[in-house]
Order: structure tokens, then C-alpha cells, then sequence
């Protein structure tokens, strides 16, 4: 299952997908509307600073995460939220900007 966010320069989506019956994989992607280019963006810091994640734990390093139930429904609604949020939106996409700059995203749409 997919969930899509419209923003200016980006679109985003939550990535959902059962695993077993009680893990399910989540990942967060964003599409740079011009370049087509995308990337996972769940391990950027301003995702992870805004959904409480602490950045020293391994299992949060990759661009997907696997979480139990319980787990991917708290953060399912508040990554909704925060996609949902113009202004969050706004800032992240210029930090997207920085990080499509500096980086290499990998694919294309």
C-alpha cells in the first residue's frame, strides 16, 4: 500500500507493505517533480528529528524499517501528519534541495 503527498517540488510517499502478520515494512520516498529522480528519505535527519527517532539505533539506519503493529501505526500517523503540513513541506523540501545537491539519489521515476 501507498499513501501519495503533493508538495511543490516534491512528491512523497509512504511505502507500506505486510511482512507477517504482525510486521509490517514502512519506508518514506520523495520524487523531485522536475528531475524525476527519487530516493528513500526515512533515515534524513529532519524525518527522523521529527518523528522521534533516535538516530543511534542500527535497525533505523536503513531506508526501510521493519515494525511491529502497534509501532507502524503510531508512525504511520505521524508521518501522515507531517506530509500533510504545508509548512513542514516547505522546509523539507529545501533541505531536500541541499541533499539532492550533495548526494546521489538513485533512481528515476
Amino acid at each position: 500500500m501507498k499513501k501519495i503527498f503533493k508538495g511543490n517540488k516534491y512528491n512523497f510517499k509512504i511505502l507500506l507493505s505486510q511482512l507477517r502478520q504482525k510486521q509490517i515494512l514502512f519506508a518514506i520516498k520523495a520524487t523531485h517533480n522536475h528531475t524525476k529522480r527519487t530516493s528513500f528519505i526515512t533515515t534524513v535527519n529532519v524525518i527522523l528529528s521529527e518523528l522521534n527517532i533516535p538516530s543511534d539505533m542500527p535497525r533505523f539506519w536503513e531506508s526501510e524499517w521493519v515494525l511491529n503493529k502497534n509501532e507502524g501505526s503510531n508512525l504511520i500517523a505521524s508521518a501522515e501528519q507531517l506530509l500533510s503540513d504545508k509548512g513542514f513541506l516547505s522546509y523539507l523540501e529545501k533541505y531536500l534541495d541541499l541533499d539532492r545537491k550533495q548526494s546521489e539519489w538513485e533512481n528515476y521515476e
